[in-house]
């Protein structure tokens, strides 16, 4: 079959099937040959081509027949290209590797990093020195190991490249390949996940570096840890860190009881966190467990106001955290007993203003009548 036989047969709209590739209503994509923020790939029809309006897309410039979009996509040559025509016409064709969602991709990545755990002296022993329980734990490890050697896969790599899991870094200096650089190495894996329970961002705790640049989000963060909380939930705490939720969460005794949430640190509060907790129809208290410190305390007061503002009817508490201690802090110097005894001396938030209040109003008061003497 010659070149015009197959584009008199084959239409662009049955490559873009075959493809996935579905137009807006303007017949416009994001483009699949390049990295594109907005569609800029406009499809005609009448014409079976397609045309990429960005200057940053390899084929800008060329109008684009069904040959030319199968070559492109497949990244072959044009008699490859030609040929895989012939079996989409004849219906030949093995079925397209269509690139995985991200959440698909974070998912694999964090079953790789979830076995990496019980294979590594490090993260073993940064979690036992945690006191946090990887049996317990949906928790991994990034050796930063997965895209060489044997496990080398140009999918993989593009994928993770995709997420962020790995970024570009020069070339390779023995290969003269394309060289990357792992994002989060020797950090110890949490998922973040989306209202649905899925994958939707990790979170990396350095295994090695304690003082500055511990702390890694992958980019576009989304998710929660450890997950949205389940609708019938009464009561939920909030923590400053993960690993203080984890340190929670990994209490059997709470379940039933507690739903854990994390924030994002002193200000990490997002609309994500405010949508979830708004959405919880049964939720009578909300309980801040957040650092024994100066910061903690003032978020404490931030946050609660903002919780305030959206749900006016939920009970705020706060739990008294000793001075310089976090939730993990003080799962690593006691039994684990003594964060069940803590929430349990939760003080209303409310009460606490009150008596505030009452002193301040008993301190003017006698100010007032010492200056009158």
């Amino acid at each position: 079959m010659d070149i015009p036989s197959i584009k008199a047969q084959l239409t662009l709209a049955d490559v873009l099937h075959y493809y996935g590739l579905k137009p807006d209503k303007n017949l416009r994509l994001h483009c699949p040959f390049h990295d594109d923020k907005t569609p800029s790939l406009q499809v005609y029809y009448k014409t079976h081509t397609a045309y990429c309006f960005s200057s940053n897309c390899p084929t800008h410039g060329k109008s684009l027949d069904v040959i030319d979009f199968i070559m492109h996509m497949d990244k072959s040559s044009k008699h490859e290209a030609i040929l895989k025509a012939q079996s989409l016409l004849t219906g030949t064709a093995p079925k397209p590797l269509l690139p995985l969602t991200k959440a698909a991709i974070l998912t694999k990545m964090f079953t790789y990093f979830k076995n990496a755990v019980h294979n590594s002296a490090p993260a073993k022993a940064y979690l036992e020195s945690r006191k946090l329980d990887y049996a317990k734990l949906d928790v991994g490890y990034n050796s930063g190991q997965f895209h060489h050697g044997t496990r080398k896969d140009e999918a993989l790599i593009k994928s993770c490249l995709e997420v962020g899991l790995l970024l570009p870094s020069g070339a390779n200096t023995r290969s003269g390949e394309p060289g990357y650089k792992p994002f989060g190495k020797n950090g110890i894996v949490f998922p973040l996940k989306d209202a649905q329970h899925q994958i939707s961002g990790l979170y990396f705790r350095s295994t090695i570096n304690d003082s500055d640049q511990r702390h890694f989000y992958l980019k576009d963060r989304k998710g929660l840890y450890p997950s949205y909380p389940e609708p019938e939930t009464e009561i939920l705490i909030l923590t400053e860190s993960i690993i203080d939720a984890a340190s929670l969460h990994q209490q059997g005794e709470m379940s039933g009881t507690y739903a854990v949430l994390a924030l994002y640190g002193t200000n990490g509060m997002t609309q994500e966190h405010l949508s979830a907790i708004e959405s919880l129809p049964r939720l009578k208290e909300a309980v801040f467990f957040l650092n024994g410190d100066e910061p903690g305390r003032e978020a404490v007061k931030k946050h609660s106001h903002t919780l305030q503002g959206v749900l006016p009817q939920l009970a705020l508490s706060q739990i008294p955290t000793p001075e310089g201690e976090d939730v993990n802090s003080l799962l690593q110097g006691h039994q684990a007993a003594v964060l069940l005894h803590l929430i349990e001396k939760k003080q209303l938030l409310f009460q606490l203003n009150l008596q505030l209040k009452n002193f301040q109003l008993k301190t003017l008061l006698i100010s007032r009548l010492l200056s009158n003497r």
